[in-house]
């Protein structure tokens, strides 16, 4: 926010102004320090400044100052003003060019500026440098700076940017971390020349990084230098492709054992350069093969938590990290730190972790497991699993990855088991792991009862061969709610028991393995007694005459009746017809004379009595010859034959009746 017309005071300001009350030597520094800096960016465009408090006030290399920094031109700047409204309308200008960068000034206004108001003329140049030489972040980048310094130089425990940095000796381990040999001897420099140690190491840092001397060797060295100035000019050890950033950045890749990681902005935003980084120094990642790596928060904080293991706090939260803005600085010091870690060499065994649920584990059921690489130099042909039952070895099915294996072993064999991995012969961490294999009472087969015959054996048979060794046990309970247990012999993985019902309704089968139902127990099944079914009909029936048969069922159970008529070896058709309950009518018409078997089944069982006989006649072809009954005397003996021999199995009775009288006889043909 920019108040062009008004007096304000900028709170970055204000603090550069303020830290030492009315002392002018600071200011002075500061002054020079700011004056320098902006001589480096007006370099570039062949102007320069000599006075920061009246050199601005007319804009011109105000705004010159801000198309060097923005690199493009500012609009309707004059370039020669000749009066107090032309410097005004310079100076808006280069302001608002800097409020659309996005640079926040609070309070100050063009007047401020062309009235030469060096306060906030200083506080105005610090937002500069902020924004553009130590760059926009969200975070106080004294915080930032000084962790990157702890952890670059940490024997030096820098704490500011003024007294600390007086005698010249940080000045120089920084430049021997930035170039090793640089300054191998900073340890040993005497701090009574603090002016020479500073003037000797800003000279190398001139030489051999084309750092400015933005602050003299006698500034530097004073204990009147203000954080401000220091900051600045520290900051060029820490830009992007400076030589502290550089050395950060090779000192991470030689950590890493790789050179994928190029800065400390997007190589990092989706946490897999920290996970590699704190891999390569030893560190675990709990649930690495399980990890959802398009989720950068979540890959970023498991990252985090692996180095606080190592001893290695976090500059930023998971979040802020992959923020696509966020500035290297606070990412470069986070990195930094990991240089003061010892890695952790890790033995074979150490470089591999089995993960696997080995809690109720059963027979014929496939247990999974997964294999984590812990170091990156683990070889898929490094590693062996053994799977050790009692009597047999378990094959493992496995699917590997290039950060571990997935896999699953199925045991066949009930009793004590071992689970071993091993990296290069060495048995990992936490193996050999025991565990017991139960069997598997979901593998126990029962084979389904049909409707049994009351009195009448059936045998049920169980099948553990999928199951393991267990303890069977089954009993059945008759509708009345006796309880009855069967005696079950064990014959090639059968268990084998004989049912036999004693009451007609519905019985419950149960089968236990080792105290539990299997699947499908308890199950009902229902018993019948066929010799129940009660058949009522004729004994006898002619030819042509439709026979009926009528069936009581109720009695005998849950079923079905149906029945089978035979005449001469030949299926006679029969209607059958149920009337409810446990009722059934059955007609048929015979067709020819003689015995017709009826053979009746209730659920496929014949039942008692069954097959019932029934004889038909056919009268039709009955024969008498008439010419021997053509005359006769009284008195005298009268013989003629019958012939019946086709008319089926019935009895021939003759009557003889007289036409004169009402007077007849029977006689009976043998």
């Amino acid at each position: 926010m920019v108040d062009i017309g008004g007096r304000a005071l900028s709170r970055v300001g204000h603090a550069a102004m303020s830290m030492r009350g009315s002392d002018v030597r600071w200011v002075e520094i500061q002054q020079n320090t700011f004056t320098n800096w902006v001589n480096e960016q007006l370099r570039t465009r062949n102007a320069s400044i000599s006075d920061l408090k009246t050199d601005f006030a007319d804009g011109v290399l105000l705004a010159t100052l801000v198309e060097a920094l923005q690199d493009r031109k500012i609009p309707r700047i004059v370039k020669k003003p000749f009066n107090q409204h032309q410097n005004l309308e310079n100076v808006t200008l280069a302001l608002r060019a800097i409020s659309d960068d996005r640079i926040r000034l609070v309070n100050i206004g063009s007047e401020d500026i062309v009235n030469c108001n060096l306060k906030l003329i200083l506080g105005l140049i610090w937002h500069l440098i902020l924004r553009y030489q130590i760059g926009k972040t969200k975070f106080p980048p004294k915080k930032l700076m000084l962790a990157w310094l702890h952890a670059v130089i940490p024997e030096c425990n820098i704490t500011n940017f003024t007294t600390d940095w007086n005698d010249g000796i940080a000045l120089s381990a920084l430049l021997e971390y930035c170039k090793p040999g640089l300054c191998p001897n900073w340890r040993q420099l005497d701090r009574a020349d603090h002016v020479e140690n500073c003037r000797t190491a800003m000279q190398l840092a001139k030489k051999e990084f084309q750092i400015p001397l933005i602050v003299s060797p006698e500034d530097f060295a004073s204990p009147d230098l203000d954080d401000l100035s220091g900051m600045t000019y520290l900051s060029y050890f820490m830009n992007e492709d400076s030589p502290g950033y550089n050395a950060t950045l090779d000192a991470v890749q030689t950590m890493m054992k790789t050179k994928h990681v190029k800065n400390f902005t997007s190589d990092w935003s989706d946490g897999r350069s920290l996970c590699d980084l704190v891999k390569a120094l030893g560190a675990s990642i709990p649930g690495w093969s399980n990890l959802d790596l398009d989720d950068k928060v979540a890959v970023t904080q498991c990252g985090i938590d692996a180095a606080k293991k190592l001893g290695v706090e976090p500059v930023l939260n998971a979040e802020e990290m992959v923020d696509p803005e966020v500035e290297h600085l606070g990412i470069m010091a986070y990195a930094a730190a990991f240089q003061r870690v010892k890695p952790v060499i890790k033995s074979s065994g150490e470089k591999v972790e089995l993960k696997i649920d080995l809690k109720m584990v059963y027979i014929g059921m496939p247990r999974t497991f997964t294999i984590d690489y812990l170091d990156d130099d683990v070889q898929r042909n490094s590693i062996d699993i053994e799977i050790k039952g009692p009597s047999s070895k378990a094959h493992a099915d496995i699917n590997w990855r290039s950060t571990g294996a997935e896999g699953s072993f199925t045991p066949s064999e009930t009793g004590q088991h071992t689970i071993t991995v091993t990296c290069d012969g060495e048995t990992i961490k936490n193996c050999p792991i025991s565990f017991k294999v139960f069997p598997n009472r979901s593998s126990v087969l029962m084979d389904a009862l049909k409707p049994c015959v009351v009195g009448r054996s059936s045998e049920l048979k169980i099948n553990t061969m999928q199951s393991g060794k267990g303890d069977v046990k089954m009993e059945a309970k008759s509708p009345s709610g006796h309880v009855h247990n069967l005696t079950a012999l064990e014959r090639d993985n059968h268990h084998i028991a004989n049912f036999s019902p004693s009451e007609i309704g519905d019985w419950e089968i149960s089968v236990l393995f080792d105290g539990d139902h299997i699947i499908g127990s308890p199950m009902s099944v229902k018993a019948y007694d066929p010799s129940h079914v009660k058949i009522e009909g004729p004994k006898k029936g002619t030819v042509g005459d439709s026979q009926q048969l009528n069936v009581d069922c109720s009695n005998a159970g849950s079923g079905e009746f149906r029945c089978e008529i035979e005449y001469n070896n030949t299926r006679v058709p029969a209607e059958i017809r149920h009337e409810g309950f446990g009722q059934y009518k059955v007609n048929f018409t015979p067709d020819g004379a003689g015995s017709y078997k009826i053979h009746a089944y209730y659920n496929d069982t014949e039942v008692k009595g069954s097959p019932y006989m029934l004889e038909i006649v056919d009268t039709s072809v009955v024969m008498v010859k008439e010419e021997e009954l053509k005359q006769g005397a009284v008195g005298e003996k009268i013989t003629f034959d019958v012939n019946a021999k086709d008319a089926g199995g019935g009895e021939v009775v003759v009557k003889v009746t007289c036409t004169f009288c009402t007077c007849y006889q029977n006689m009976i043909s043998v």
